[in-house]
């Protein structure tokens, strides 16, 4: 978590001076629907790059009902449109987190971290709202009781999240 929050600071010195400091608030309905709480904000550090933190909660979500975990997602954008929170973007995010998984009688009790590279695309609806469209993939590395400690590659975001800009 320290190295995540160390390359978050450290990226954002090089962004540059922002001008006009934008925030944006959002959740995901599709994690909604699968019973995964969520919520995230999005802030302006340059023209063109935003630094985001977003929490995931779930307890007996929809796709595993003995589960439950909390997640936090730090995430560094950079928008090749020339200005932040607006179409084509690519990216690096972080995650941590911890978990209590049921599957196929066996329990995975514990923590993951991880590093990846993340792409998505920004529809605006209107000055207000938009629709952030967002995938990455990356490393995780995890420990739990039943494989100890393991490094996987997998998708480390996948999303489709409506924003509402306040700034």
């Amino acid at each position: 978590m320290k190295r995540i929050l160390l390359i978050a600071i450290v990226g954002s010195l090089f962004m540059g001076r922002a001008s006009a400091q934008k925030l944006a608030a959002g959740i995901d309905p599709l994690w909604l629907a699968m019973g995964v709480a969520n919520a995230g904000a999005e802030l302006a550090v340059g023209r063109c790059s935003t630094l985001g933190l977003s929490v995931t909660a779930f307890h007996h979500p929809w796709v595993n009902d003995e589960g439950q975990g909390v997640g936090l997602h730090p995430e560094l954008r950079y928008y090749l449109s020339g200005r932040s929170m607006y179409h084509l973007f690519v990216g690096v995010s972080g995650l941590t987190g911890t978990y209590s998984l049921h599957f196929n009688d066996k329990h995975y009790v514990g923590s993951a971290a991880g590093l990846g590279l993340t792409f998505g695309y920004v529809l605006p609806i209107n000055r207000r709202f938009n629709i952030d469209f967002h995938s990455g993939f990356g490393v995780i590395h995890t420990q739990d009781r039943e494989r100890g400690h393991d490094n996987l590659t997998l998708p480390t975001k996948v999303g489709v999240t409506i924003t509402y800009i306040l700034q």
